[in-house]
């Protein structure tokens, strides 16, 4: 079996790269605006506009970090690497997701502007 590539010593190293070119992207086009910021109150309410959205944002995360991996743990081998599989595809996933809908619907100024919309 040595014709094979070791998965053990790849999967670590193109994960750490595509994390740090995650993290370079973001760096370079990502600008927070003010409504994500939750120490500051909109000006309809007085209340932030990211803490009202902020619980069904939780819950569609939870249940696609948790729900969908959990739901593989049937697999009698590979229970537990369906988890962290499905935790690392998409923690990934989301963040393509922000820069793509940066790009394309929010890219204004030369940055894409993360926030809540109304």
């Amino acid at each position: 079996m040595g014709s094979f590539p070791n998965i053990r010593l790849q999967l670590p190293l193109v994960a750490f790269l595509l994390e740090l070119l995650m993290i370079i992207l973001f760096g370079v086009f990502v600008k927070y605006d003010d409504e994500s910021d939750a120490s500051k109150p909109d000006g309809l309410t007085g209340n932030s506009t990211f803490l009202y959205r902020y619980a069904s944002f939780q819950d569609v995360h939870v249940m696609v970090f948790v729900g969908f991996g959990f739901l593989m743990t049937f697999l009698q081998r590979y229970g537990f690497s369906a988890v962290g599989f499905n935790f690392l595809i998409a923690s990934f996933s989301i963040q393509w997701a922000t820069l793509m809908q940066g790009w394309f619907h929010h890219f204004k100024d030369g940055k894409i502007l993360v926030g809540v919309e109304r």
